[in-house]
């Protein structure tokens, strides 16, 4: 990260640059590598051969006290038109839309945007939390699902039970705030966006199941260090409202991106779903991204995906955007609960 920010002029010079992250060299028709280099995503990738010698990039990036990684160039998604993914119709998904007689870890939440027309919204309950300072009961889910502090959360559709009422938000953190002094760009903010849902009073706590609808009881947090390279290439899954259960994989850490109003945006995880399968979609916003083996260790909460706007005229296809769960925890101030 250091020796990105070091180079951001010249990483932000490089045409059609959809945005960089972290993670392994990939060398053509070879798997991945464990050589940490920095990522720049492009919407086309073509032989160097073709491409005038102004416009080559170096195998390698030098930054300050003499750090050194490997540079790599990764075809990304381009989309002119964002193409629907259709919602899953399975057991699975009518449970947590509110067919099951409790609400569970993936179950759907939703609130008013406009009650007079009949307008709302719906997202994932990502998992059940406590505040550290008293022990409040509530969840976890993303800040434009929980909207702001007051707004009440219904399961499984807003004429339903009143399941929460947002207390704590958190949309966007400065870089340096979240990864430490040494990342501290101009403009640049970090999208967190996650919420914490105070459990109404009137609430059933009977009517809870901690566990992932699906998938079973989660481990502990898993925490993700800014030293360690080894949450890239992990294996994934998760639970929401919309497709259901999903499985992927973590391809890249601190993915940063520069959006139409030339600010600087990062977020910690980058998931690709198996099979060229979106790994989510609307409505899947909040859920719960979590190790997937036997452990079922969380390690993030889902904010977005399914190509998002980065640059004027450009957009990711298939992407999900995820950010660390421990970090998450630590600015709301809740604790994770895997048992009542």
């Amino acid at each position: 990260m250091r020796i990105r920010a070091h180079n951001r002029e010249f990483l932000d010079s490089i045409n059609d640059n959809l945005g960089t992250a972290l993670g392994f060299k990939k060398r053509t028709g070879q798997f991945l590598s464990r050589q940490p280099a920095i990522i720049v995503f492009v919407p086309l990738k073509i032989n160097p051969k073709w491409i005038p010698e102004s416009q080559l990039i170096p195998e390698k990036l030098e930054g300050p006290d003499g750090l050194w990684c490997m540079l790599d160039v990764v075809q990304g998604g381009e989309a002119e038109s964002e193409k629907e993914v259709p919602e899953a119709a399975n057991e699975l998904v009518e449970k947590l839309r509110g067919w099951d007689d409790q609400v569970w870890c993936g179950s759907q939440v939703s609130h008013w945007v406009n009650e007079a027309i009949g307008k709302y919204s719906v997202g994932t309950l990502g998992a059940f939390a406590r505040k550290r300072s008293d022990g409040t009961l509530g969840f976890l889910t993303n800040q434009h699902v929980g909207i702001e502090p007051g707004k009440k959360l219904f399961h499984p559709v807003p004429w339903g039970t009143h399941l929460g009422t947002t207390e704590k938000v958190i949309e966007f953190v400065e870089d340096q705030e979240w990864y430490g002094p040494w990342v501290d760009e101009p403009n640049a903010f970090v999208r967190v966006d996650c919420a914490f849902v105070r459990l109404a009073s009137t609430f059933n706590q009977a009517d809870i199941n901690p566990q992932m609808m699906g998938v079973g009881q989660l481990g502990p947090v898993k925490n993700i260090s800014l030293d360690d390279m080894s949450i890239i290439g992990q294996r994934v899954l998760r639970v929401g409202r919309t497709t259901g259960l999903r499985r992927g994989t973590i391809v890249a850490f601190g993915y940063e991106y520069i959006d139409e109003m030339d600010e600087c945006f990062y977020t910690d995880l980058l998931i690709v779903g198996d099979d060229g399968v979106p790994f989510s979609t609307r409505g899947d916003s909040g859920s719960l991204i979590v190790l997937d083996t036997p452990q079922l260790n969380p390690v993030g909460l889902l904010w977005g995906g399914l190509q998002e706007k980065l640059r004027t005229g450009y957009s990711q296809e298939k992407w999900t955007y995820g950010i660390a769960l421990s970090r998450v925890m630590d600015a709301l101030e809740i604790d994770l609960i895997s048992t009542l």
